[in-house]
């Protein structure tokens, strides 16, 4: 009877850890929150002079791009000094509140993943390009 006390806690402890880590390794970068479905455009910025570019309006593009950075790959890029992106994208809501903002490279940055996206010291392996003339 002890014996199998035993063999089953094995096996409660063993489901335990295991739900654990794959749940762990499913989740996103939570970069939205609640708002990922609220962001109605992204305007784009020069990154130094703050001159308005652009404003991306398509709603597939941004609810793509956004899909990608939630689940996206990252790499630290806390102790690295980076030249800054050219541009800044801000992730806004119909009201034109800033859900989300991104520092946006031309060239793709290869610092441990490969990306066009950063933001604190994060960067975020999406390739995708903004549709900037």
């Amino acid at each position: 009877m002890n014996l199998n006390n035993t063999f089953l806690t094995k096996r409660f402890v063993f489901f335990t850890l295991f739900s654990a880590l794959l749940l762990a390794g499913c989740g996103s970068n939570d970069l939205f929150g609640d708002d990922s479905e609220n962001v109605a455009f992204i305007e784009v910025r020069d990154y130094d002079s703050d001159e308005f570019i652009t404003t991306i309006t398509d709603s597939s593009f941004i609810d793509s791009l956004v899909e990608e950075l939630e689940y996206a790959d990252t790499g630290s890029t806390a102790n690295m000094d980076l030249m800054n992106p050219e541009y800044t994208a801000l992730f806004l809501d119909s009201e034109e509140q800033v859900i989300q903002s991104f520092g946006y490279y031309v060239d793709e940055l290869s610092l441990g993943v490969i990306g066009c996206y950063h933001t604190r010291d994060t960067l975020f392996a999406v390739t995708t390009e903004l549709p900037i003339n």
